[in-house]
């Protein structure tokens, strides 16, 4: 018996030293067709406990490199192109996550939020760090960039589409605040220039108008603002919508440029 767990922990070890970080509980049966699968089950779950190996998602395991072993969490940027691989979805990582790589540093420490194809997969809190999905139709694969992390590269929302993902979910990060204040950290990332028609399927016309206002009047980004503005296609229609959905707007100033109920003042955290 301890000649068969120290087969599967050297196999592991191996693994390592060649560079690789995940695998699947395919890739130990046909490793090791000797062992049953009560026996591959029983060891992977002795490994686990040791903290030598971490499951996020049933049948796909990441190996606990030797910098994360002291907290024994390992980050989901770490292996989430080889989850997503696993469980063969496009994704790319989004919100909070995805302007921390263009220098926005307001993000949660303890969630990792992911965008996939539809549908949507069930948010998992398994190995220390909470991984969050949310989901489209369809990954804009266009609005998207392959960024270089630890263990290889992912895809992460581009600064714009990063925009309007966060104003299309801010109930789930904190509030029009917090959104608010983020994108003051992401503005100077974000180049209107790039887009195309196509950008303004990706979500509700409301989303883009509310974008609009912030820019002009939470963040004083006029030129911004009228560069985003100048590319909104013929074919959009925009009506008076609330800057808060789901807040009284009786009384409410509506600015007319962006036909946005004013329902809420921002203060940006500095």
């Amino acid at each position: 018996m301890k000649q068969q767990d120290y087969s599967l922990s050297d196999w592991i070890d191996e693994k390592v030293m060649r560079g690789y970080y995940t695998f699947t509980i395919e890739d130990v049966k046909s490793n090791f067709p000797q062992f049953s699968d009560a026996y591959i089950r029983t060891s992977l779950y002795r490994l686990t406990i040791k903290k030598k190996i971490i499951s996020p998602w049933k049948g796909f395991y990441v190996i606990m490199p030797i910098e994360f072993a002291l907290k024994a969490i390992i980050p989901p940027v770490f292996y989430i192109d080889a989850l997503m691989s696993f469980l063969n979805k496009k994704y790319y990582v989004s919100l909070l996550n995805a302007a921390s790589f263009y220098g926005a540093s307001h993000q949660r420490a303890q969630t990792f939020s992911v965008m996939t194809e539809a549908p949507k997969l069930r948010n998992t809190a398994k190995t220390g760090t909470s991984i969050l999905f949310f989901s489209k139709k369809d990954i804009p694969e266009k609005y998207t960039r392959s960024h270089k992390a630890q263990s290889g590269y992912v895809n992460v929302a581009s600064p714009e589409l990063t925009a309007i993902d966060l104003i299309e979910n801010e109930k789930h990060i904190g509030g029009l605040n917090r959104v608010c204040t983020v994108l003051n950290e992401l503005v100077d990332s974000i180049d209107f220039d790039k887009l195309n028609r196509d950008f303004f399927d990706l979500a509700p016309t409301p989303i883009y108008q509310r974008l609009g206002y912030i820019l002009e009047s939470v963040l004083e980004r006029e030129d911004l603002a009228d560069r985003f503005k100048s590319k909104f296609p013929l074919s959009l229609t925009m009506r008076n919508v609330p800057f808060k959905i789901g807040k009284s707007t009786e009384g409410c100033e509506i600015d007319k440029k962006w036909k946005v109920i004013i329902n809420q003042e921002i203060e940006i955290d500095e």
